[in-house]
């Protein structure tokens, strides 16, 4: 058996491997969609609260969006006895944090308090520090954390905190989407995170979950506690939502995880505006991937590697041999139709059916992504809110 015999044989592996990853986690996601048909989405207007919640708002850098967020929390349909804002400052150099004073004085019967890092020690830099240090004077029974760059309907705790009072998750998935998508980057940028988020909704709803976003994330405080919060992972700059996942999911087991599968839950957030910048948030998230001790986890993301390194391999080899570009060029137009339906949900489901259009250019593009920036994430630095880290 020939070089390009056994190179064809394993990439036909690899594909069979991943088309049963992903075909399995587009069922988990049909069975959520099948249980909450767009048309008929969770409001929450009746539901009768009981859960205290604290909002956990971790902020670097945020002076031209925390004002609006503030407003977004400040317009909740939640009762506001059962509500709490904390943003916690990871050592802004602008005028974060008194943006957000002025707004307390502007506010002052909305419940924010705000733990300013001008009275913390130096050492103590980092978004887990930051995250920690509002858990540890959070009075709610739920944390819910967000971003300070992301927006949201007013129906967004309601929402998550319906999830969580109708069942016994320990840490409740919200989803995630791109807006204002502008340049041809950045609507690519919008149909690939499509894809991720319905990896995330899929999974979870298997039971099996590979990734979340920190970006909308809720967890009872016990939880967090009992669970070892970010103990063994606070050297990555990253993670503060993949390493929780994976530790809550091991303390209480794989149906302790939920995906709140509702339009009123969802945050939406601006895609990086330049091939920069996304080449640094993708850095940033693979940086990480050297914490990962789930095997399961572990072995989605070699699987999902090794696929696509072999299918633009093969078709690179071309040169020398076309027969492999041949070979490699219709199992990856294969590979291309085993992602479509999951992404025509969750388009579905974000009400972005119109991104569809850009699909075939996002898998070149995450072709070529994924296997230089996966190698690569894990030795070389990179650049995150003003500071430069190796991971």
């Amino acid at each position: 058996m020939g070089f390009i015999e056994i190179f064809v044989g394993i990439l036909a592996l690899l594909l069979l491997g991943y088309g049963f990853i992903i075909i399995s986690f587009t069922w988990g996601l049909y069975k959520l969609d099948d249980l909450s048909p767009v048309e008929n989405f969770t409001t929450s207007h009746h539901h009768s609260f009981t859960t205290s919640v604290s909002v956990i708002i971790p902020v670097r850098n945020e002076s031209r969006n925390i004002t609006r967020i503030l407003d977004e929390m400040r317009r909740q349909d939640y009762p506001d006895n059962l509500v709490e804002v904390i943003v916690t400052d990871d050592f802004s150099v602008d005028d974060t944090c008194k943006v957000a004073e002025h707004f307390i004085r502007q506010f002052q019967s909305f419940p924010l308090k705000l733990i300013d890092s001008k009275c913390i020690h130096a050492g103590e830099t980092g978004k887990k520090k930051a995250i920690e240090r509002a858990i540890n004077m959070a009075k709610g029974d739920l944390i819910l954390c967000t971003d300070a760059d992301t927006c949201r309907e007013s129906h967004w705790i309601s929402s998550m905190v319906t999830c969580f009072e109708n069942g016994n998750a320990k840490i409740i998935l919200g989803p995630v989407v791109f807006q204002n998508e502008n340049n041809l980057l950045q609507k690519i940028q919008s149909v690939e995170f499509i894809g991720l988020m319905g990896v995330t909704a899929g999974s979870a709803s298997l039971g099996y979950p590979v990734m979340c976003n920190g970006a909308n994330l809720a967890y009872p405080s016990i939880a967090f506690r009992d669970s070892g919060g970010f103990e063994g992972n606070k050297q990555f700059v990253s993670g503060d939502d993949q390493f929780l996942l994976a530790g809550i999911k091991n303390k209480f087991g794989r149906n302790s995880v939920r995906f709140q599968y509702d339009r009123s839950a969802i945050v939406r957030t601006d895609p990086a505006k330049t091939l920069t910048g996304f080449i640094n948030q993708r850095l940033r998230w693979v940086s990480k991937g050297r914490g990962y001790r789930d095997p399961y986890i572990i072995a989605v993301a070699i699987i999902t590697y090794l696929t696509h390194f072999f299918l633009l391999s093969g078709m690179i080899s071309g040169f020398w041999w076309p027969e492999m570009f041949f070979v490699s060029f219709f199992l990856w137009l294969g590979k291309i139709l085993l992602d479509y339906p999951m992404v025509l949900i969750m388009t579905r489901f974000f009400g972005k059916s119109k991104i569809l259009g850009y699909y075939f250019i996002a898998q070149v593009f995450q072709l070529l992504y994924v296997v230089t920036i996966g190698p690569i994430g894990l030795i070389f630095p990179f650049t995150w809110k003003g500071r430069k880290r190796k991971y």
